[in-house]
């Protein structure tokens, strides 16, 4: 044909029945030259050339397509060829509809895996972008919600494809998406989930990978990652399953190959010092590492791997101590490897220094694993019996030692991590298996067998799913469908674990004692010949074959029955368990021998211990149910080559692997079929918002059909069945896109509503906060005005009225000396003189003023000498009220400060009499000086005085400026009496005796001129006195010091004014409070509170409720019985009063009832009438009571402030504005707390968090921890406990005694009936555990034997019960407690008495042996009263049982009764 022959054309070329991707090179001489993609050369005659050798190539297999799915030409070159174009631009990710293929690119592709990409494929549906596997990981976690269940994806793959490192992809996304899951709180944002499980990888890889001939990062072992999802769509928490670790390798390995990588890791990544001290070296030094012949550069980067793994470690919770037992076990299991033997008399020991190193890493005594590694300890008819072992058996020894030591530490590491990241698992689940992949090397061991049958199984499930079920489901739901042959594996299957299959012979073999991997190979040979998937070697007599769907592998049987009974003997595991190391102990602590340490059973009746292979059966199948649940989806990954380089594309192994993997069946069946199924009323509820307003028919059937025809008007993409609708992805992927841009569109006009209604929300709380501003700004300018004015009125007034005083003194100063005059002229003339005031110079002290400007009359005469008579008194009175004010205010201040001091005093009886008297004087002295004060503000009112002032004379004010300014600078010069006419200034006189009488209007303005006005009358201000008085030197011209009134918020002491002392409160009502000097100002302002904080603060007002007793909350839930008891433990100790409990056979004591949940110490915000928020803090005792939060003003609790209800409150908020705040959001108020510390505060958060929303089962719970054994201030077990008898003690009545074998407590009741129901509890001689009666229990120490020749004494502390017919112990009290060991009681025991003193001075223990009848308890305890109450009690029980005749007894009875007959 024409376009056959054209240059440069793409064909598909056939050679040797395959199609190769070709272009014609030329054309020439009528030859036709093909050259291969692949790069090979063909040359054809042109004449011949037909369409089936050269078939021309569609455009889909030139170009390359995402979804091979999409491709025309549907062969298996095509798909190969597929996926070699876009491995040659670095696409390595290629779908096929859901399931993708990934190709191992073994290099680093920049950019790929970036967080730019994790932001990208996680906003898009699968299709939308290119194949990747964040895209498939993004689609498992959508579909979470979209199918309503658990998703799995299954990761397979040959060994070196790229199975570990997609499954740390995996993780990586899954751990983006749960952190910016929307709708999760902080606290399940900020879980420690995501990061332990990402940073498990590495662990998991360095204890469980290792360099194989194949692939640099191998996993030797299977692992099945579960990751637990809340429903807001952040991991809650996770788990990891590990299955069958490769052991086997710790002790060889193949050729070329590694070991585990971290022994590598260890050597290069330790320090110097700590490899001295561990006593390690290079690679070659150890026998366990010699064995990789690989050039250095090949290994991965060790010490890189060492420093990720040490941070790894720490952040998964393990401790300093941990890693340093794991880097001990490693160091021990190298040293162990290193041990030779020889022969001499059966296999000794050579290097004795390497014995010693490993013995001290372990914990070991050096001759006793000596002793275990060379001989064997077998216990026959009660006896122990030696053997020697050979040089081999030895060997064998040391490496089963070495692969325990090594896969329980594995297997230890795991159980540390998943107790790390363990969670809820409330809501769906999604679960990544990475298992081993097919493996086929030149030596095929037992490792081999396992893991490709676990991949034959995972093959399985894929057909199932992908063939089997599709097919199924077509036909049963009445879709036209044309069958898809594919490759069936089931045959394979029940070849290997159907009955009599290999797996059931090689474990009958293994159980017989004297079956060998040869019998085993036989056996094999014999029964499964004739299956055509069972392959029988011609040659090698110590092999055999099956063909997998994989290809045709070889196994080699060697070791296969010894590695399927993993077998372990009894003596080097007791040596184990005998460790100095807790941890060597704690490993292997429940490992149980084959025999199970019971050497009295029957053969025939003993328990079989499970083999490897039907563990790992059992596994899988568990395994398979499991996935089974779960929707799945599929990554199949190819390995291009196996030389493990870049940029190699090998198409026979690629092809081979797509043969076996069944990727063109899966093409052809994803290409054909419809994957996407729904049933009508899921589909249509789901996608019916793409119809918007049409009309829709009443079935689901027709309304789905509509939806479909408007979507795609050709049935191509869909088909209808019985019950459900059936899609193709791509048409899935159109209406899932659809659905999102309408969901999108109706949440944009939710969010532009919610937004605008916000936004004028906030508008009118602006508008509303901005009147409530300008108010109180205005009222605050407007009052500063008033103040202003109100203080410039005082001083006006107060200079005026000196004004007026002055002038009057000087009228009346005036007078006296016009009355001296004319009385000296009188005199001088001998002329009788008639009086014309009606006082005499005798009788009125006022009669010697003399006024200069004309005689006043007789009755303006008398009325001013009566007005001066009355200020001079009144001064004298002031002056004696200030002198007494003063001496109180020193008294009470000298009593409060002796107060002071004696807080500081250790407390007892007299000093709180003291304390009392000392707070009663002060009390009378503030009440006495409050009268006081009082009585000095009456005498401060001059009404009178200003009537007289406004009544003098005119022309008293018209006096000129000169005159003014003379009186206030200089002052006339008057005469007093008494002093012989001893003339003095005006000024001083009245600084002593005038001024200090000036006249007030009233008492309310004598405040206001002195707002600092203290009853302590300290410094701080002048007070009212100095400011009334003066400076005792100031002269009357000079102005007194007068302060403008203060702001209303002065700094004063918040508790003085909300909570007066008890001097105040006790005082009467007429007594001056130092909040009432500010009572004017404080009226002025009342209008301006406003705003809902302030009206907040005057609702709070944090008084005291009802008569101030506290609110007492009882649990609800009685534990077992408890009451208040008064106790004493001795004779000469006083009675306390204590709140006794038993609970779990336990009787505590407490100093209160433990009714709190939590109590402390608390900031709380309110009380008072302050607008000062700092003022508004109070320290408060918060006590939580079930759901009521109750604060009080002390820890006595003995003043009720308030209570809170937790569990009514809408919320419970973490308040980040204020340091260690938190709020408490009720319907009524916000209540405002503050702790005093960030550990306190985030406590209380936690407990009310938990309160809040707590059921009420939950809050049950919380109260039945209350009694907690921890807290009590005593406790004693029931158990301990000997007798318990009512006291006679006449002083105390309804008294009783509880007698313990160390000490008596004597106990009051309060009532009889409450004694008897206490005695009644703790007099049972005997108790119940789990339906079993006991008669003693307690701690003991138990001796552990030791089987080497250097014995030392070993104790271990055990928890030891005795019943009637036994004697058990635990390790632990706890029900749950595993029983370690049971010595059954007869007549034939006996028991040794603690007599031993040497014993006790030695080892500081007490000690009593039980003898049984195979074995001895050597129990130690460091009283020896305790020792006699256990060797009592036991020989009691022994004194009890039926006597039991022995074969010797019997005889001496027989030969005794035949003597008799004779």
């Amino acid at each position: 044909m024409e376009w056959s022959c054209r240059e440069g054309c793409q064909v598909w070329l056939q050679v040797n029945e395959q199609l190769l991707p070709s272009r014609v090179a030329s054309i020439a001489d009528g030859v036709v030259r093909f050259t291969t993609d692949y790069g090979e050369e063909f040359s054809f005659e042109q004449s011949p050339l037909s369409l089936e050798l050269a078939v021309p190539m569609h455009q889909t297999s030139i170009e390359g397509v995402d979804d091979m799915s999409n491709l025309a030409d549907l062969h298996e070159s095509s798909v190969l060829y597929n996926l070699y174009l876009r491995y040659r631009q670095d696409k390595i990710y290629t779908n096929i509809g859901s399931i993708l293929t990934a190709v191992n690119p073994y290099k680093y592709i920049e950019s790929l895996y970036s967080a730019s990409m994790v932001e990208l494929y996680s906003g898009h549906q699968l299709g939308e972008l290119p194949p990747h596997i964040f895209a498939i990981a993004n689609e498992c976690y959508g579909c979470l919600w979209k199918r309503q269940d658990s998703q799995c994806v299954l990761i397979s793959g040959e060994t070196g494809a790229g199975k570990t490192e997609n499954t740390k992809l995996l993780l990586q996304f899954l751990s983006v998406m749960s952190q910016k899951s929307l709708g999760a709180s902080a606290h399940e944002k900020s879980t420690h989930v995501e990061q332990a499980i990402l940073e498990s990888s590495p662990v998991m890889e360095a204890f469980g990978n290792a360099k194989t001939v194949y692939n640099n990062n191998s996993s030797r072992f299977g692992k099945f990652i579960q990751l637990h999802f809340s429903e807001n769509g952040n991991i809650h928490g996770g788990s990891i399953v590990d299955y069958l670790l490769e052991k086997n390798r710790v002790v060889r390995q193949n050729p070329a190959e590694r070991n585990f990588h971290i022994f590598y890791a260890l050597l290069a990544g330790m320090e110097l010092p700590q490899k001295e001290v561990l006593g390690l070296a290079g690679p070659m030094e150890f026998r366990y590492l010699q064995q990789w012949d690989g050039a250095p550069g090949q290994c991965l980067e060790d010490k890189q791997l060492f420093e990720k793994v040490m941070g790894a470690l720490l952040v998964l919770g393990f401790t300093a101590d941990d890693i340093q037992d794991v880097l001990k076990l490693l160091s021990a299991v190298l040293q162990l490897g290193n041990i030779e033997f020889v022969t001499a008399g059966g296999a000794q020991i050579v290097n004795k220094e390497a014995l010693t190193a490993l013995s001290d890493l372990l914990g070991l005594d050096a001759a006793q694993l000596a002793e275990v590694l060379t001989h064997r300890s077998m216990i026959l008819r009660g006896e122990e019996i030696s053997t020697p072992l050979t040089t081999e058996q030895a060997a064998d020894s040391r490496d089963s030692l070495s692969m325990a030591l090594y896969s329980q530490c594995f297997s230890w590491i795991i159980r540390k991590i998943n107790n790390k990241i363990r969670g809820k698992d409330d809501f769906r689940s999604i679960s990544i298996l990475d298992i081993f992949g097919f493996e086929n090397f030149e030596i095929n061991r037992f490792e081999q067998f396992s893991i490709n049958f676990a991949n034959e199984k995972l093959q399985e499930y894929f057909n199932k799913h992908i063939f089997s079920l599709e097919q199924l489901e077509y036909n049963r739901e009445g879709v036209s469908w044309e069958a898809i042959d594919w490759m069936d594996n089931a045959e394979c299957l029940d070849l290997i674990e159907k009955k009599l299959g290999l797996l059931s012979l090689i474990n009958e073999e293994s159980r017989f004692p004297k079956g060998t991997d040869f019998t085993l190979l036989e056996k094999l040979h014999s029964q499964h010949t004739s299956n055509s998937f069972y392959v029988k070697p011609r040659v090698s007599d110590c092999q055999f074959g099956i063909r997998h769907y994989a290809g045709e592998v070889m196994y080699d049987v060697h070791g296969f029955l010894e590695k399927n009974r993993d077998t372990f003997r009894d003596d080097i595991l007791n040596l184990l368990k005998d460790s100095r190391l807790d941890f060597i102990y704690d490993l292997f602590e429940r490992v149980y021998s084959w025999n199970n340490g019971d050497d009295t059973l029957k053969m025939g009746t003993q328990r079989r211990k499970p083999t490897v292979s039907s563990q790992f059966r059992d596994s899988l199948h568990s395994l398979m149910a499991t996935l089974s649940l779960s929707n799945p989806f599929f990554i199949r990954c190819i390995k291009p080559n196996t030389q493990k380089v870049a940029a190699r594309f090998d198409q026979g192994v690629v092809l081979n692997q797509l043969h076996y993997s069944g990727i063109l069946e899966t093409v052809k069946i994803r290409r054909a079929g419809f994957p996407v199924r729904r049933p009508f009323p899921e589909f249509y509820l789901r996608y019916k918002m793409l119809l918007k307003d049409q009309k829709v028919p009443e079935d689901w059937k027709s309304r789905c059909l509509v939806l479909l025809a408007q979507c795609d008007g050709c049935d191509s993409l869909w088909r209808m069945g019985k019950t459900k609708v059936f899609l193709k992805e791509a048409l899935e992927q159109q209406l899932e896109k659809g659905r999102a841009a309408e969901r999108t569109r109706a949440a944009v006009t939710l969010q532009a509503n919610i937004r605008g209604h916000r936004a004028r929300m906030h508008y009118r709380t602006f508008l509303t906060s901005l009147v409530v501003i300008q108010k109180n700004y205005r009222a605050h300018l407007w009052r500063q005005r008033f103040l202003r004015l109100r203080w410039a009125a005082l001083m006006l007034q107060k200079h005026w009225r000196g004004q007026l005083a002055r002038r009057l003194v000087w009228q009346l100063l005036q007078h006296r000396w016009h009355e001296e005059e004319r009385r000296t002229r009188q005199v001088q003339s001998k002329t009788p003189v008639q009086d014309e005031g009606p006082e005499s110079d005798e009788g009125n002290s006022s009669s010697w003023l003399k006024i200069s400007e004309g005689p006043l009359s007789s009755e303006q005469t008398s009325r001013g000498s009566r007005q001066t008579e009355e200020l001079m008194d009144l001064a004298q009175a002031e002056n004696k009220q200030i002198e007494e004010i003063v001496r109180l205010e020193n008294e009470i201040q000298r009593l409060q400060n002796q107060q002071g001091s004696s807080c500081e005093s250790v407390y007892s009886p007299s000093q709180s009499e003291a304390e009392s008297q000392r707070q009663e004087e002060i009390l009378r002295l503030e009440n006495e000086a409050s009268r006081v004060t009082q009585e000095f503000l009456e005498l401060l009112n001059f009404e009178g005085l200003d009537g007289c002032g406004q009544s003098l004379p005119g022309e008293a004010s018209g006096l000129d400026t000169s005159s003014t300014v003379q009186e206030e600078h200089e002052g006339p010069v008057v005469t007093l009496p008494g002093t012989n006419d001893r003339q003095m200034p005006i000024s001083s006189c009245s600084q002593d005796s005038v001024y200090v009488n000036l006249p007030l209007s009233s008492e309310r303005e004598v405040r206001l001129i002195s707002p600092d006005y203290t009853t302590e009358g300290r410094p701080g201000g002048e007070g009212i006195y100095n400011t009334v008085l003066g400076s005792p030197n100031a002269d009357i011209d000079e102005e007194p010091i007068y302060c403008l009134p203060p702001e209303v918020e002065s700094d004063y002491d918040h508790d003085e004014m909300d909570e007066p002392a008890a001097g105040e409160a006790a005082g009467s009502q007429d007594g001056l409070r130092p909040s009432q000097s500010v009572e004017t100002y404080s009226r002025g302002s009342d209008l301006a509170v406003d705003s809902e904080e302030e009206f907040d603060l005057q609702v709070d007002t944090d008084e005291e409720l009802g008569t101030g007793q506290s609110t007492k909350h009882l649990i609800s839930g009685n534990p077992y019985f408890h009451s208040y008891l008064y106790m004493k433990g001795g004779l000469m100790n006083p009675w306390r009063r204590r709140w006794f409990v038993l609970k779990d056979g336990t009787v505590m004591w407490f100093r209160a009832k433990q009714e709190a949940l939590k109590s402390g110490w608390l900031y709380k915000k309110g009380g008072g009438l302050s607008t000062l928020s700092r003022r508004n803090w109070k320290r408060r005792w918060f006590v939580l009571r079930g759901s009521r939060l109750l604060y009080f003003e002390n820890d006595a609790e003995d003043r009720l402030k308030g209570s809170i209800d937790v569990r009514g409150a809408r919320a419970i908020v973490d308040n980040v504005e204020k340091e260690n705040a938190l709020d408490v959001v009720t319907s009524e108020r916000t209540y405002h707390i503050v702790a005093e510390s960030p550990e306190d505060a985030s406590d209380w958060f936690r407990v009310l968090s938990g309160v809040h929303s707590a059921t009420q089962q939950e809050l049950r719970e919380m109260r039945h921890e209350l009694a907690n054994p921890k807290n009590a201030v005593g406790t004693v077990d029931v158990g301990l406990i000997d007798s318990t008898c009512a006291s006679d003690n006449p002083d105390r009545p309804n008294s009783f005694l509880i007698i313990t074998a160390n000490r008596v407590i004597h106990c009051n009741a309060d009532s009889p009936e409450v004694m008897h129901h206490w005695i009644t509890l703790l007099q049972r001689p005997k108790g119940h555990v789990n339906g079993q009666e006991f008669i003693i229990r307690g701690w003991l120490h138990k001796e552990v034997a030791s089987r080497g020749r250097m014995a030392s004494l070993k104790l271990r502390k055990r928890w030891f019960l005795l019943n009637t017919n036994s004697l058990d112990y635990y390790k632990s009290p706890e029900h749950s407690g595993s029983k370690l060991g049971t010595l059954v009681l007869n007549s034939l025991c006996s028991v040794i008495l603690p007599s031993d003193d040497a014993t006790f001075r030695q080892t500081g223990y007490w000690h009593l042996v039980v003898h049984g009848r195979k074995h001895s308890y050597r129990l130690y305890t460091t009283l020896l009263h305790e020792a006699m109450r256990w060797a009592t009690a036991i020989q009691n029980v022994i004194d009890n049982k039926v006597p039991i005749e022995t074969p010797t007894q019997q005889l001496i009875r027989e030969i005794k009764v035949s003597r008799g007959h004779r």
